[in-house]
């Protein structure tokens, strides 16, 4: 027993200078004798307006920090928690913040060129007139996010999780979203000249009134996607799938449309686009489930329960909803 208690009494010093070392570390990062703070707890801490580029805070906790109008170039945050964190208006230009949770912040107006993002949970985070060009979004999650006129041009969001993102007035020239998810995204009034979108899912995304020249979205899927009153140049929707999409107005030029589905598809015309038997059935099916879906989200709740949502991300943070721009006449349809 004698031992054991020697044990315990080390093993308590031990924890105690520890933590001691810890709290150390983090007042000489605080007080800015020290870029350096891997895995230091800095809980809503406030280092606004502060230039600590270079900084090193891997795998820290900065639950609710306040970053705001600080300097962070080249600042390491890999695996770090900033949840909820206050991030505005701030550089972090070459920043990692690979694997970082990042949810539910404040990021608007910063600045992440060619940051690396890979990983990152930015879902509900308010992003809004961010500056993210040429950054690496890979496997990235903004479910919900708020990117609103964000600048995304020649960013990688590859396999990214953009699920409800409202993407109102952004510019995503030359950006890579293959096999990315923006089901239910808005994306009216964006720049998506040369934008790579193959393969990526669309479900209900909102294009209208939007210009859209030479995008490529090759076997996509874009069932119920909203194109109405749209200008349409140069783009590619080979083997995609528009079951149900609206073309309702638009204006097309040089769109390739080969092997696509447009079954129940509003033309720009009005009519109808042809279905065969296997893509009617498809199509009715998505059909009622979706309208079980949303049954079940209007239905009452039961004994004081929440009602459900049918597994929809409700984006937070939204932006002001602004005027559609100008959209020429039409001059011509193909299909």
């Amino acid at each position: 027993m004698k031992y054991f208690w020697l044990i315990g009494l080390s093993m308590a010093c031990a924890s105690a200078n520890l933590v001691a070392a810890e709290a150390k570390r983090a007042d000489a990062f605080k007080g800015g004798s020290n870029k350096t703070c891997r895995f230091c707890d800095l809980r809503y801490e406030n280092l606004s307006m502060r230039d600590m580029g270079g900084a090193d805070l891997t795998g820290a906790f900065l639950h609710g920090v306040n970053l705001s109008w600080s300097v962070l170039k080249g600042g390491k945050f890999s695996s770090a928690n900033l949840s909820y964190s206050r991030m505005d208006w701030s550089d972090f230009d070459e920043a990692d913040f690979s694997k970082a949770s990042i949810e539910g912040s404040a990021l608007f107006r910063s600045t992440f060129r060619k940051a690396d993002l890979r990983m990152a949970n930015l879902s509900r985070s308010n992003l809004a007139k961010a500056e993210l060009g040429e950054a690496n979004l890979l496997t990235a999650i903004l479910r919900g996010s708020d990117l609103s006129e964000a600048r995304l041009n020649g960013a990688i969001l590859r396999q990214a999780d953009l699920t409800g993102a409202n993407l109102l007035g952004a510019r995503l020239r030359d950006a890579d979203l293959q096999s990315a998810v923006l089901d239910r995204a808005d994306l009216q009034g964006s720049d998506l000249f040369n934008a790579n979108l193959a393969g990526a899912s669309l479900r209900e995304a909102r294009f209208s009134a939007t210009f859209i020249s030479r995008a490529n979205f090759r076997q996509s899927s874009l069932s119920r996607a909203d194109f109405s009153n749209a200008v349409i140049d140069a783009c590619n929707f080979n083997a995609a799938d528009l079951s149900g999409a609206n073309f309702a107005g638009a204006s097309l030029h040089n769109v390739i449309f080969t092997g696509a589905n447009l079954c129940m598809a509003v033309l720009p015309d009005g009519t109808q686009g042809p279905c065969t038997p296997g893509q009617m059935v498809r199509y009715q099916s998505e059909e009622q489930a979706r309208q079980s879906v949303q049954s079940n989200m209007s239905a009452p709740p039961i004994d004081g329960a929440a009602p459900e949502t049918g597994g929809q991300i409700v984006p937070m943070n939204r932006g002001r909803l602004l005027s559609p721009p100008t959209v020429p006449q039409p001059i011509g349809v193909s299909l």
